[in-house]
């Protein structure tokens, strides 16, 4: 090993809260490069709502404490990052997987659709481009018959199936987390 790996993700004193009532206190752990955290607990401890509020993707609530994030040009606080950048940030730099696929799919697009569109809007491919992409992110998320699949609408997918759609989205503009 040539030295540690440097530091993506720096979560410290985490608060989250709507009106009185604060739901996840203290929160604090860091991502290095390289590595894997799971946030575990039982059902309404607050994992959901600490993964929400680092994106800030929490409308209505008072989310306090710091959330470091490199970006490649050095550490940042994105608590305070104007919602403009938060939005660059979002997808390009910082991925979310969502628990419950068929909330984050379009029920009326295909899931090649879907994910072509991530790839046009955050990398600029042309629509052939980007649908080529789509269909090869499908086969890396192990979904069988890809180009098939990229057609299916996610109704017609298995629950995984949908899963490995929201993780081939998620990896479509190649984040560092």
């Amino acid at each position: 090993m040539t030295g540690a790996a440097s530091i993506l993700l720096q979560v410290s004193g985490l608060n989250v809260g709507f009106g009185a009532k604060t739901v996840v206190q203290e929160v604090s752990f860091t991502i290095a490069a390289g590595e894997k955290l799971a946030l575990v607990g039982e059902s309404g401890s607050g994992k959901t709502v600490t993964a929400l509020a680092l994106l800030r993707l929490l409308e209505g609530a008072r989310v306090e404490g710091s959330v470091r994030f490199d970006d490649g040009s050095g550490p940042r606080e994105l608590l305070g990052l104007p919602e403009r950048q938060m939005r660059a940030l979002r997808g390009d730099q910082i991925a979310m997987i969502f628990q419950e696929p068929m909330t984050a799919l379009n029920p009326l697009m295909t899931v090649g659709t879907q994910i072509a569109e991530v790839l046009r809007l955050k990398r600029a491919l042309t629509p052939a481009q980007a649908q080529q992409e789509a269909v090869q992110l499908l086969a890396h998320t192990g979904i069988p018959e890809p180009e098939r699949r990229a057609g299916a609408y996610p109704h017609q997918l298995s629950g995984g199936q949908r899963q490995r759609v929201m993780i081939a989205m998620a990896l479509a503009c190649r984040p560092r987390l």
